[in-house]
């Protein structure tokens, strides 16, 4: 009987579930959709519990739809949105909604670290930003002093479900290096930053290795689930570092470009490489033996989810009667609209800036509006945004000596042909596209199966799991308009840079007035 691993995703808009045989061969998937609430402008906050539903529901219907007998899948890895932090008691129950990683709401926690900048930098390979961890867990202390007294543990949300499946706690090298308060290089909580930021360690989990196995499922959990309670639950690891893994970027010469509701673009790095410019980050990867050189992610398909939702119910009522998926008819409008739109740029700010720098005050923007531009021109604009920022890593990226080949993307955006042509357009490199292009649950499931012995390595597990399936050329004539409108980009944003702190004033006293 040949055995099974589950890989499980649990991402900003849903989670997602894939079922993988030992041969590398995907048997199922299914995928469960949640939302986003965001009270207050630049917060985002999540029901945690609505993460654990999902990954129930999935993983029953996966089995279910199969003729696999549970008993055969031996494994199970969970992959998790970065920098959420959940305020659970000692049930392991929330005490205050998963504020998660699009949330900038910290920037007056922040500011108080000022000083120590560049000290966070050079331990942690992090930038000092409201988006990560440690200025979220101040921001409870500051501002819910009731709920944080009451807080057992501060858990990502990777750790929220491993602690759910397996009551053990543990959060992984991937998803530390991103909090602000690991020593990257060291792979250890920073006793330094621990002091400073005046978090107590023990109301933290254990670092561990992703591919380490903590234990079994819960004998409840595994009824719950439908499967075995002998099932091994691996640490798991970050979304952007399981893609990774799934699209085979273990090595160098790839990038990964992951094109989901943020848009992280990342390196393999066998040691830890610093940007000084800061636009990229050092994280650790998925592979225990690797670092990941990477912009943890500016938001990108989140804008075209937002476009969709408030500008485009004729296309989701069209689509809901053809069983089809609104973006496909979106992007059929973006065709009528040439590369460039016309000189339309959009600004792919919306949740604040992580490209062309980091800047939480940041607020997205279109440029060059005119009566000729349609709804197909906004929409085109959008994507060449994302794309515009994806320009802004790749450079960086190569300037530090790291170079790039083929550009490998993946997520719901890997699965539009405009989307993809625009990419190589714009970089003016190779774009290729994995057979599974969701590689964040394959990525999981891939590092369960690594962290089981079913494959010995990373290398070995990506030789029997990841099929490239297109090369998509830049289009030369394209690239020359692309050159121009990039740099416009770049002048649309330094010359607002200015109005962003003004706007986010304006915003704060609105709120205070509304009080």
């Amino acid at each position: 009987m040949p055995r099974y691993v589950l890989g499980c995703d649990v991402g900003s808009q849903g989670l997602k579930t894939i079922l993988l045989r030992e041969d590398g061969t995907a048997v199922a998937e299914s995928y469960e959709a949640y939302t986003i609430s965001h009270p207050r402008p630049a917060w985002a906050e999540q029901d945690a519990g609505t993460w654990f539903s999902a990954l129930t529901n999935t993983i029953r219907k996966v089995v279910q739809e199969t003729s696999v007998d549970p008993s055969s899948i031996v494994a199970l890895g969970v992959d998790s949105q970065v920098d959420g932090v959940v305020a659970v008691d000692r049930r392991g129950t929330p005490l205050y909604p998963a504020i998660i990683w699009m949330d900038r709401r910290a920037t007056r926690e922040c500011e108080m670290l000022a000083d120590l900048e560049q000290r966070i930098f050079d331990i942690t390979g992090v930038n000092l930003d409201a988006s990560h961890v440690a200025p979220k867990i101040m921001w409870l202390r500051s501002n819910e002093p009731s709920v944080y007294e009451k807080v057992w543990r501060f858990l990502l949300p990777g750790s929220f479900i491993l602690y759910r499946l397996t009551g053990q706690l543990g959060v992984d090298y991937s998803n530390a290096s991103s909090t602000m308060l690991m020593d990257v290089t060291k792979k250890q909580w920073s006793d330094e930053l621990l002091q400073a930021t005046g978090i107590d360690k023990d109301r933290l989990a254990p670092i561990l290795p992703a591919t380490k196995v903590v234990g079994t499922l819960l004998p409840g959990v595994a009824d719950l689930l439908g499967l075995s309670s002998q099932v091994q639950v691996v640490v798991g690891c970050g979304d952007e570092h399981a893609a990774c893994v799934g699209a085979g970027v273990i090595s160098k010469g790839y990038l990964c470009d992951i094109v989901g509701t943020a848009e992280p673009v990342c390196v393999a790095s066998t040691h830890p490489v610093f940007d000084e410019t800061k636009l990229v980050e050092t994280h650790c990867h998925a592979d225990p033996e690797l670092w990941l050189i990477e912009n943890p992610g500016f938001v990108s398909g989140g804008n075209y989810n937002w476009f969709k939702s408030h500008f485009a119910s004729e296309e989701q009522s069209v689509a809901g009667r053809m069983d089809k998926s609104p973006y496909d008819l979106l992007n059929a409008e973006a065709l009528h609209a040439p590369p460039g739109s016309e000189g339309l740029v959009f600004l792919p700010c919306l949740m604040g800036a992580m490209t062309p720098e980091w800047n939480s005050y940041a607020r997205g923007a279109f440029f060059g509006i005119t009566l000729k531009h349609g709804k197909g021109h906004f929409i085109r604009a959008i994507m060449e945004g994302s794309a515009y920022g994806l320009k802004d890593i790749l450079t960086r990226i190569e300037a530090m000596g790291i170079p790039v080949d083929e550009i490998r993307v993946v997520g719901g955006g890997a699965k539009g042909d405009l989307w993809r042509q625009i990419r190589a357009d714009v970089t003016g490199k190779v774009v290729a596209v994995p057979a599974i292009t969701e590689t964040t649950s394959l990525g999981a499931a891939m590092v369960a199966a690594v962290g089981t012995g079913i494959f010995a390595s990373f290398n070995e597990a990506a030789s029997a799991c990841v099929r490239i399936v297109e090369r998509r050329q830049p289009i030369e004539r394209n690239e020359s308009m692309y050159q121009e409108m990039y740099q416009l980009y770049r002048q649309v944003y330094a010359s607002l840079k200015p109005c962003f702190k003004t706007l986010a004033d304006i915003q704060a006293q609105e709120h205070c007035l509304k009080q």
